[in-house]
């Protein structure tokens, strides 16, 4: 600090409640409720408003509907978790979430249901274990 007055510890300042709220202030008693109603008001972002994507399912348009990670729900002592748990620990953002998506195709699984599950009909050589 140069040549000015010496700097003392910084005093925390009165709340003025007189003060007028600045618009879209928002405490723990919301004092500009117009500007409350409109924020809660905004519709989601989606991924589509972030980028270009193309034939997107819902899920990954909006990814703040994934639930059950386990930042939101664990309850292990952070000590016991494993550096494999790390992959699945927060869930989808909008920057992580495909912006393209190419399902695949039934044709497998239409065939494998008309025909049937695999079934081995050889002969059983091995001796029974006791």
């Amino acid at each position: 600090m140069s040549g000015g007055q010496p700097q003392g510890p910084v005093q925390a300042q009165d709340h003025d409640p007189s003060a007028e709220p600045e618009p879209g202030f928002c405490s723990a008693t919301c004092t500009d409720k117009k500007a409350g109603r409109a924020q809660i008001a905004k519709p989601d972002l989606k991924t589509s408003d972030l980028f270009i994507t193309c034939n997107l399912p819902k899920r990954f348009e909006h990814p703040h509907w994934f639930n059950g990670y386990g930042c939101q729900v664990s309850k292990q002592h952070p000590f016991y978790r494993t550096s494999a748990s790390e992959y699945g620990w927060y869930p989808p953002g909008y920057y992580s979430v495909p912006t393209v998506f190419f399902p695949a195709g039934q044709r497998f699984t239409n065939a494998l249901s008309a025909a049937g599950m695999y079934r081995n009909y050889s002969l059983n050589t091995g001796m029974d274990q006791t």
